[in-house]
């Protein structure tokens, strides 16, 4: 609707303009040219640039924009002076246009364009060129008409034969002057000069929602941990609330409310207390070291692993009476430390998805130096995050309460002990990873995996019999669940021959493993370069721009990105455009911490995934923070890059 507003008030600027009455023209952009280089002989190139300065509060918008605004032009009559190839312009400002309702490349103050000519073979003395510049300038809320602006340039030709170093125009961006804009308002964030182009679309959105006030930010935050329900480590974590709960309501006759409610507070109480210390301890950065840490991950697997041999039956998970004492006496503190122990459980394990999210969070709300946004904000996150789990907690209550329950419960028990083993294996390999000991590479991990699940699925046909198993008929349900695991654990052995897992590959080890060569040439047949000096070595020479691949070995939405996204043949066709460069930052190497360094010179931002597109002298274009489903939306950042490059060029 906005754009029909601004295309009749631009028609009544027409009419008003054409009308009886005399109308004063007011230009909101001006236009200065010059010839770039001093000196200047028949048959050679150069460059003119073309400066422009806009009023406060106005700006011109981009060249090759989409259709709506008028996209900045320049041209020159015909004459001795000819054009060689497209405009080589700055970034400018990228951001969403209430005018035309879309997302536009802006220029506001001043900036300089450079437009490579060349001079006629036969011209001598002082000719003149004529550059007009086809723009239309605006602010937020209106525009004014589009507009010609013919700019009147002399030139001196030099005597001389061409020379053979001036026969090709420079093709860097000219340098811009001081009132160049980059970025302005709530599209600036980090550090004064960085690209506004930039800067993460989430991020921006927790800056937005934080300057809007307290209330806005826990909105934000809230729908934030609603959406971390939908990473990878969430799965499996519900056999395990299932299963737990399960455990703790035998022999009870009404619902395990309170056992529901302490497991939620102890995922809220965790999330923030430990994102806050981690944040006032260590920085943004707190979390994602904790996640990645070995000693946590060793801790991790001993839980999975006791869980999962208690739900075998193999013995009982009980809290120590004289603890419970001194707690708070009797049953009542037993129904309460044992949920928040799952749920302080919960947390550590679903932080090497959830860290991305949590660390911007926590980022941008302590970046004013107040506790009160990170607090309320890890608050709002972890109580939508809770939610569900409430309801999960209390489902094997319900479960308990009918009748004939039988000895269907106990394999359902036995087979999630089967799953907390195989999740267990995935924080053992982020051992692995970090200490780089070269045992759990994806071929043996998947193996182990499809060990357990032909065990799984013995146990539920009847095959395999546990000694701690209830005696009793197989039905139908049972035999059709595990014909479904025996196909997964097929599934497992033929992806190590290649086939893929969809979703689960985002819980496998990287392929190839860290500091190893790969004959398939790693994700999406990309020819990842894993040293910065070396790829920008490559990019200088070659002249094609750098897509960085910011990953850990650890990191879960990581994997999805390089198993379901970089695989795609589209996307790594747009990546192979660039020079591919992979860091891993999340291990204690020398280069590791290198590359983190770099991580955070180059985007502000210490969580990942985060991907960059950077010149081929390594200045950032554009930043990607995270995972996305959305191949139309990675591929638009993808090719942001190389139509920039095309554009310089």
């Amino acid at each position: 609707m906005t754009k029909y507003f601004l295309a009749l008030g631009t028609l009544l600027l027409l009419l008003l303009s054409s009308g009886a009455y005399a109308q004063e023209e007011t230009n909101y952009a001006s236009f200065t040219a010059k010839l770039e280089q001093s000196d200047v002989r028949a048959g050679e190139a150069a460059r003119i640039l073309v400066q422009v300065k806009t009023e406060p509060k106005w700006h011109i918008y981009g060249f090759e924009q989409p259709e709506g605004p008028i996209s900045t032009t320049i041209r020159i009559e015909e004459g001795p002076v000819k054009v060689s190839g497209k405009p080589i312009v700055p970034l400018g400002v990228k951001k969403f246009d209430p005018n035309f309702e879309m997302e536009l490349v802006l220029y506001e103050g001043q900036a300089v364009f450079a437009l490579p000519v060349t001079i006629d073979p036969a011209a001598s003395g002082t000719i003149t060129a004529k550059v007009i510049v086809n723009y239309q300038a605006c602010t937020d809320g209106t525009c004014d008409i589009p507009k010609d602006v013919p700019l009147d340039l002399t030139i001196d030709v030099a005597p001389g034969e061409a020379r053979a170093d001036r026969l090709a125009a420079p093709t860097e961006i000219p340098a811009q002057p001081a009132g160049y804009v980059e970025s302005t308002g709530e599209d600036a964030k980090g550090e004064k000069g960085a690209p506004t182009a930039a800067e993460d679309e989430f991020s921006q959105q927790f800056d937005k929602a934080k300057d809007s006030g307290l209330i806005p930010f826990m909105w934000l935050s809230f729908v934030a941990g609603l959406l971390a329900l939908l990473t990878p480590c969430v799965f499996p974590m519900i056999p395990i609330t299932v299963s737990f709960f399960s455990k703790t309501v035998e022999g009870e006759r009404k619902t395990n409310y309170s056992g529901a409610l302490f497991y939620c507070l102890g995922i809220v109480a965790t999330f923030t207390a430990l994102g806050l210390i981690a944040t006032v301890a260590f920085g943004a950065s707190g979390i994602q070291q904790l996640a990645t840490n070995p000693w946590v991950n060793i801790a991790l697997v001993l839980v999975f692993v006791a869980l999962a041999l208690s739900l075998f039956g193999l013995f009982e998970i009980a809290i120590p009476s004289s603890l419970l004492t001194k707690l708070s006496g009797a049953s009542r503190a037993a129904g309460a430390v044992g949920p928040l122990l799952m749920g302080l459980t919960f947390s550590l394990t679903s932080f090497t998805c959830t860290v991305p999210i949590v660390g911007t969070i926590l980022a941008g709300a302590a970046a004013g130096g107040s506790l009160l946004y990170p607090i309320m904000g890890m608050l709002a996150f972890s109580t939508a995050f809770a939610l569900p789990f409430f309801f999960l907690a209390l489902f094997p209550s319900t479960l308990k309460k009918l009748p004939k329950s039988g000895g269907w419960l106990s394999t359902v028990k036995i087979f999630m002990g089967f799953l907390e083993l195989a999740a267990a294996l995935k924080f053992l390999s982020n051992v692995d990873l970090v200490w780089q000991l070269g045992w759990l590479t994806k071929p043996v991990f998947l193996a182990i995996w499809a060990a357990i699940a032909f065990i799984a699925a013995f146990q539920l046909i009847g095959w395999l019999k546990l000694p701690t198993e209830s005696e009793g008929k197989i039905g139908l349900a049972r035999r059709a669940v595990g014909v479904v695991t025996l196909v997964l654990a097929g599934y497992c052995l033929a992806a190590i021959e290649g086939v893929r897992l969809g979703e689960m590959e985002a819980f496998l080890p990287p392929d190839p493993y860290p500091g190893r060569a790969s004959a398939s040439g790693g994700h999406g047949s990309i020819a990842w370069k894993t040293n910065w000096d070396e790829g920008k070595q490559i990019a200088a020479a070659e002249g094609k721009p750098i897509f960085i691949n910011f990953t850990g070995v650890t990191c879960t939405n990581c994997r999805w990105m390089e198993k379901n996204m970089f695989t795609r043949p589209e996307v790594s066709a747009e990546i192979n455009k660039y020079v591919p460069v992979e860091l891993f930052t999340d291990r204690t190497t020398e280069a590791d911490l290198a590359n983190r360094g770099l991580q955070k010179e180059l985007t502000k931002v210490v969580t990942l995934p985060v991907y960059v597109l950077a010149t081929p002298d390594g200045k950032p274009i554009r930043i990607f923070q995270g995972s996305t489903r959305d191949a139309d939306e990675f591929l638009k950042f993808l090719r942001s890059g190389t139509e920039g490059a095309v554009a310089r060029n």
